[in-house]
């Protein structure tokens, strides 16, 4: 197709379809890779993501509406400046989104924090076991943190905390196995039912959620689960602990 055959119009039509599809793939890539399920609401991809669609597949396709001109000798340059702006534009928000990513789901002695990779105390990362070192690429990994044997590092984390700082979960050299803690949180955690009463606007999505997992209410409990966006529940068994899945409900 020659750049002659089209007027403003089309060229600002065939430049947001193309626009659009581009957009689709990579918000289908940030879903399904780095902000699974109930992450992406939980770390408030939405306003990301309605920020990159704007500048990526609005902006491009109005400018050239306005700068498309068929007997313009300049036009291909023009077009290009565009489609350079546009792509860093695409760049530079893709590197805020998985710069932002969820990385880690931490169990820490009655909740879980949700703590993006850009989140992560560097000096700790350095500290880790190897398996700690480097951020997961393919959505949150659920571990939990023990308490550091050091009382004073202890007391320094918590100052830390306290004036908003890096708190105990922001450390993966504490990192282990969600594994060995997860009778803690099978014993830390309250019961379903309980938060159907808590959040009564949130019963339907509660009891559809107990009737998809195929198990009895009774043996599901949920814990606090804080992110940076929006706290939700996570739901266990009570016995074993087995995380069930998250509920995007208040824990609270």
């Amino acid at each position: 197709m020659k750049l002659t055959s089209l007027n403003r119009f089309k060229a600002s039509a065939l430049h947001l379809a193309l626009s659009a599809a581009i957009g689709t793939a990579v918000v289908v890539l940030m879903l399904s890779v780095w902000y699974p399920q109930h992450y992406f609401a939980a770390m408030g991809g939405t306003t990301l993501i309605l920020l990159l669609i704007g500048v990526d597949v609005v902006l491009g396709p109005l400018i050239t509406l306005i700068v498309f001109d068929p007997k313009k000798k300049s036009l291909k340059f023009d077009l290009a400046v565009i489609a350079a702006l546009q792509l860093g534009a695409l760049v530079y928000g893709c590197s805020v989104m998985f710069d932002a990513r969820p990385a880690y789901n931490v169990f820490a002695v009655d909740r879980f924090e949700v703590i993006a990779a850009n989140a992560i105390d560097e000096a700790s990362r350095e500290k880790a076991a190897p398996e700690f070192r480097s951020s997961p690429l393919t959505g949150p990994k659920v571990v939990a943190v023990r308490q550091p044997d050091d009382p004073k590092r202890l007391s320094d984390i918590v100052i830390s905390a306290t004036n908003g700082g890096a708190d105990i979960a922001n450390m993966p050299d504490l990192y282990v196995p969600y594994e060995q803690f997860r009778r803690d949180a099978a014993k830390a955690a309250k019961p379903l039912p309980d938060l159907v009463k808590r959040q009564p606007q949130n019963a339907a999505a509660i009891r559809a959620f107990v009737a998809a997992s195929g198990r009895a209410e009774e043996s599901m409990g949920y814990l606090p689960m804080r992110a940076r966006n929006m706290d939700m529940a996570v739901v266990v068994d009570t016995k074993s602990g087995e995380i069930i899945g998250i509920l995007p409900a208040n824990p609270w």
